[in-house]
């Protein structure tokens, strides 16, 4: 067995490609329907996927990427308004607060839970120690460039970690984009 070729990196690149033809059909899909948001707020989640959220034509929408290596299809809704709750996120640190290994960073920021009209609901966190995130103008949205992304063009792992200098600007943004 060579270097190269190990099971778990096959696996891993064949996610990546599957995730891949879900976004760009998705991207081609939205195009066709004339979907062209001025920008797009971005957030990771703990599936190792996105929620992203933006104003379009008077609407909100709200995009959920399938976890990476699941089988689930994007979640994209619209509405004239989502019910969404704001709840607070404060998770103390312990230890050393995770230098050198000892102990537990703490978290702080909020979570955005958007209900669906199915009445599921999907998370957009803005949290210091957690999640990353991103703001994109239209000409630079990775989900919505209807050309196939290289390698290794997970979208999440381009998203920078809410930093704790900016947190609040980051949180006041996400604000404007439930209002």
């Amino acid at each position: 067995m060579g270097l190269f070729s190990d099971p778990n990196e096959r696996e891993r690149k064949e996610n990546l490609r599957k995730l891949e033809d879900k976004r760009l059909a998705l991207a081609q899909e939205l195009d066709k329907k004339g979907f062209k948001p001025e920008k797009m707020l971005f957030a990771s989640t703990e599936n190792g996927g996105f929620v992203a959220t933006c104003r379009h034509n008077g609407r909100q929408w709200v995009i959920a990427s399938p976890g990476f290596g699941t089988e689930e299809p994007f979640i994209v809704e619209d509405a004239e308004r989502f019910p969404v709750r704001k709840q607070e996120v404060l998770v103390k640190s312990e230890g050393m607060g995770g230098i050198l290994g000892f102990g537990k960073k703490g978290e702080h920021g909020v979570e955005y839970v958007i209900t669906l009209s199915d009445g599921s609901e999907v998370k957009l966190p803005i949290v210091f120690g957690r999640s990353c995130w991103a703001e994109y103008p239209l000409r630079k949205n990775p989900l919505l460039d209807t050309r196939r992304r290289r390698k290794d063009g997970n979208i999440v792992w381009e998203l920078r970690p809410v930093d704790n200098g900016v947190i609040d600007r980051i949180i006041e943004n996400a604000d404007q984009y439930f209002a």
